[in-house]
This record gives structure tokens, C-alpha cells and sequence, in this order.
């Protein structure tokens, strides 16, 4: 005999649409090979701060002098400020958020599926941001805030290594998590990690926060031409069976999100189901 709480619990237990719906989501697009390693391990790799693809970001400079002749001057100070900035890794996602008067959600983005996720033959991993494991001391997770014009460089106050270190940690805001408008489609939310040296492989832990995958399905070609069907989906599927993978279709209706073989949990014109 089946016992009544158990009855009660499959009752109360929630679909997977209901959850992806409910849960505050954040996404990561990635190659599809780069995904099956951060499912594998349950680890997402810290990029480097002088590594990414910001021009401004990638290049943080310190001046505190400015020279009668108009000309810069560094001194040490500048040098260890410099140093201490390179220590800190980013790792990016995008999220739910209005731009330009619409509400996008981040699985939507086709920018995104075609800059970071092999031009929709990559793989978007959802996480819950609530189940992100950051570490108190040296983490720090918030939106990227975008504006039409960033200072190139900084200006700090202390002059000692420590001084420095902390001034830093306290500016992080206004040095991490400002870019400039243009970048405003990718709807960032960043988590920065300083790590004890600039070139330290860190990594994050998403072992509990990751909940599915999202892959694309092209309605206008053949299964295997597109990554529904490929053997890298496959390979997800057989690999990681309790995670679940949602298929983003894109055909003649418009755009839908679905669970495999079922109905849609999103489409285009209706919002969640």
C-alpha cells in the first residue's frame, strides 16, 4: 500500500517548466565541448581580467601624475595598484532584465547565442542564483551597470600594498561592474573572485546551482545539422541523464522553449505556459 505521504509529495512536486519559471535564473553560454566539462566537474573556470573582450577592461591603467608638458608619469604606488587589479577573475552571465523598453530573458538573447555559444551549435547552461556558492572573503556577485562614457583609468588614495588591497575591494563596484552602453544587450551579472595571483586558475562551484541545459533546434534544417540530434547532444543526454535539456526552436511560429518531447514551457507570443 502506497503511503499517503508520498501520494501528497508527488502531488505537490513541481514540473520542470515550474521551476525554470519560478527559480531566479542566470545563464552562461558556452561551446558545447566547454559545457560538458563544466557539467562533468561541476566547476565554471574564472576568466582572467586582462583576458576579456572589453578594451577598457582588459586594459586597467593607474596614473597619479600629470606633467607640466601634458605627459603621464606612474610611480610604484601605480604599479602595485596595477598588480593588485590584475589579481581578480570574472566570471559573466546573462539574465533576465529590460533593455531598450522590452523585457528579454536571457535564454532569448540571439546575440549571445551567436557570439558565445558557436552561433546556436554551442550549449546555455542555466543556474539558480540563488544556489551560487560564493566565497564570503573573496567574491563578490552583482549586475554590470552601463553607462555612456568610462574613465580609462584610476586614481587611489592609499600608497601601501595593503592600503591598496583594500581600496580596491572597497571600490569594486565602480571598477568591475561598469561598462559602457554598447555592451548593454549581453545583460550581465558578474561574480569577481581576487585570487592570490593574477595568473591562479580559479573556479566556481555549480555542482548545486546548475539546473539544465538549453540547446537549439533549427525547425529549417536536418536534425543533424543543427545540435539537436548531434552526437555532442547525445552525449549530454546519455551522460548526464538527471539533467535535464530544454530545446530553444526557432522555425515558421516563431520562438519556443521546450522540454524534450513535450509541450512548450515558452513560446514567443504567449510568455511562460
Amino acid at each position: 500500500m502506497i503511503r499517503t505521504e508520498f501520494l501528497i509529495e508527488v502531488c505537490m512536486r513541481k514540473t520542470i517548466g515550474e521551476r525554470f519559471e519560478e527559480m531566479p535564473r542566470l545563464y552562461h553560454f558556452t561551446s558545447a565541448k566547454a559545457a560538458f566539462s563544466i557539467i562533468e566537474s561541476g566547476k565554471l573556470r574564472f576568466g582572467k581580467s586582462f583576458r576579456l573582450n572589453d578594451l577598457i577592461e582588459s586594459n586597467r591603467i593607474v596614473f597619479s601624475h600629470l606633467l607640466n608638458g601634458g605627459g603621464y608619469c606612474k610611480d610604484e604606488k601605480d604599479a602595485y595598484a596595477e598588480d593588485e587589479m590584475r589579481r581578480y577573475q570574472i566570471i559573466s552571465f546573462a539574465q533576465d532584465s529590460d533593455y531598450n523598453g522590452h523585457h528579454y530573458l536571457g535564454f532569448d538573447l540571439h546575440t549571445m547565442w551567436g557570439l558565445y555559444a558557436e552561433k546556436g551549435y554551442g550549449v546555455c547552461l542555466v543556474f539558480d542564483k540563488d544556489k551560487l556558492m560564493l566565497r564570503d572573503s573573496t567574491d563578490w556577485g552583482d549586475d554590470v551597470r552601463y553607462f555612456n562614457s568610462i574613465p580609462q583609468d584610476f586614481e587611489f588614495a592609499n600608497k601601501s600594498r595593503a592600503g591598496l588591497k583594500n581600496e580596491i575591494w572597497r571600490r569594486r563596484s565602480e571598477i568591475f561592474f561598469n561598462k559602457r552602453k554598447e555592451w548593454e544587450y549581453e545583460q550581465e551579472y558578474r561574480v569577481i573572485r581576487r585570487a592570490r595571483g593574477e595568473m591562479d586558475l580559479e573556479y566556481l562551484d555549480i555542482s548545486d546551482a546548475l539546473s539544465c541545459a538549453i540547446i537549439c533546434k533549427d525547425d529549417s534544417v536536418m536534425g543533424m545539422e543543427s545540435m539537436f540530434e548531434s552526437d555532442l547532444y547525445h552525449d549530454l543526454h546519455y551522460s548526464f541523464r538527471r539533467l535535464p535539456i530544454l530545446t530553444y526552436e526557432y522555425g515558421i511560429d516563431g520562438y519556443s522553449l521546450f522540454e524534450e518531447y513535450m509541450n512548450p514551457i515558452w513560446t514567443e507570443q504567449c510568455g511562460f505556459m
